[in-house]
């Protein structure tokens, strides 16, 4: 008897004394958003700072995910401890008096930082005083695979009102920052790789302001911007560990967009599982993550990911032959052996990409003629890729 007691009295120690699982991909970016509760707060959050900042610590540098938003990082002093004890990171901080600030933690190993700002600062009061993040990062590797990713970290409004009025305008507000972020990406980050993600405090299905009201962030997705989160709240899962509902979320740019895994966004609400009294000791959200087709050195896209909509030649003549498109688009001569010509009309300084045989990304310019040789005399021989306005092309080099 004595001994199945003292066998009671340690099963839970050892439930919670196994490791956290690694979900970091080794040949994938892996990006995720995290909520991590007042960290760094003496009176507000858990009531343990010690146990709390080991606990996040801990997830981060097992789950091994390569970029991190985080918010509520209510702590510069705990926020600089955090970048210290995780060597393997880099990371930045909100400069705004509010308390609870957005964080970037990033892998040195595999980025540059370029800068970063708080963007939308006229919109102060739809954000809640707290106005997105905008991080740049660019990509290390060889000059020829430099890419640059534009990581936004948000904390919208939360429904936190006690009282009806109160709780619709903080919807509103919601609403409203939405409204704006949607016209800042659209007026300045056109065409680039970027990734909006944070804890946007409602739901992509209904908002959490009545349990009836349509969300507040229908117009991104009236316009087709991927959440790729949405699945995931589709499914009923829950990212906020008090209540039903999915409000973390990860948006992804139309450019950023073919690169997501399909399917891999993941809520880790297993947690628990692996860290003791999880959502009073660490935090009260869920870390969020996706993963895309980021080389953990270089930027590439291999060809077995490329659309399945790339359009295929049925005119080639001998070693000479042409591809057109409905984008009066030509490039010849197809094979090539060392430089080929693209031809185009109606340029409005579009960018043309080439992907090597590999997946490298080798070229990468605006067009504003109707015709450019591309010279890639010293490229190996195989299939290449073109991309120019959302479709793909491929051209041979013999």
């Amino acid at each position: 008897m004595k001994k199945l007691s003292l066998v009671l009295l340690l099963l839970p120690s050892i439930l919670f004394s196994q490791v956290v699982p690694k979900y970091g991909n080794d040949t994938l970016l892996d990006i995720g958003t995290w909520n991590v509760e007042w960290f760094g707060d003496l009176t507000n959050g858990p009531s343990d700072e010690t146990q709390q900042f080991d606990n996040v610590k801990n997830i981060i540098n097992k789950t091994d995910i390569d970029i991190w938003g985080i918010e509520e990082m209510s702590n510069s002093t705990s926020f600089n401890s955090l970048i210290s004890a995780l060597p393997l990171y880099g990371g930045v901080n909100s400069t705004f008096s509010l308390t609870q600030k957005m964080s970037l933690l990033y892998k040195k190993s595999m980025f540059n930082f370029i800068g970063a700002e708080q963007i939308l600062t006229t919109s102060n009061y739809d954000f809640a005083s707290r106005p997105p993040l905008l991080v740049r990062l660019s990509t290390k590797g060889d000059s020829i695979n430099i890419d640059t990713l534009f990581v936004l970290v948000v904390h919208l409004k939360a429904n936190s009102e006690s009282n009806s009025t109160g709780k619709l305008e903080s919807y509103n507000r919601r609403k409203r920052a939405a409204d704006a972020l949607k016209i800042y990406i659209e007026n300045t980050l056109l065409n680039k790789k970027y990734i909006l993600l944070g804890d946007w405090n409602d739901r992509l299905d209904f908002s959490i302001h009545n349990g009836i009201d349509t969300t507040p962030f229908k117009q991104l997705l009236n316009a087709n911007y991927n959440f790729i989160t949405k699945p995931l709240s589709d499914a009923g899962k829950r990212s906020y560990a008090f209540s039903d509902g999915f409000i973390d979320h990860i948006m992804v740019s139309p450019k950023f967009d073919s690169f997501y895994v399909k399917q891999s966004a993941t809520v880790l609400d297993n947690l628990g599982q692996f860290v003791s009294n999880y959502s009073n000791t660490t935090s009260d959200h869920y870390p969020v993550f996706g993963r895309f087709l980021f080389n953990k050195i270089k930027y590439t896209t291999p060809i077995d990911t490329i659309p399945t909509d790339t359009i295929k030649d049925t005119s080639r003549t001998s070693i000479n032959y042409s591809i057109k498109s409905t984008n009066n688009f030509t490039v010849y001569p197809n094979p090539f052996e060392n430089y080929f010509t693209i031809k185009t009309e109606n340029l409005n300084n579009d960018l043309v990409e080439i992907y090597s045989p590999i997946g490298n990304l080798i070229y990468s310019k605006l067009l504003n003629k109707n015709e450019t040789e591309i010279n890639l005399k010293d490229y190996q021989t195989g299939l290449y890729i073109i991309c120019f306005k959302g479709k793909y092309y491929k051209i041979l080099k013999i």
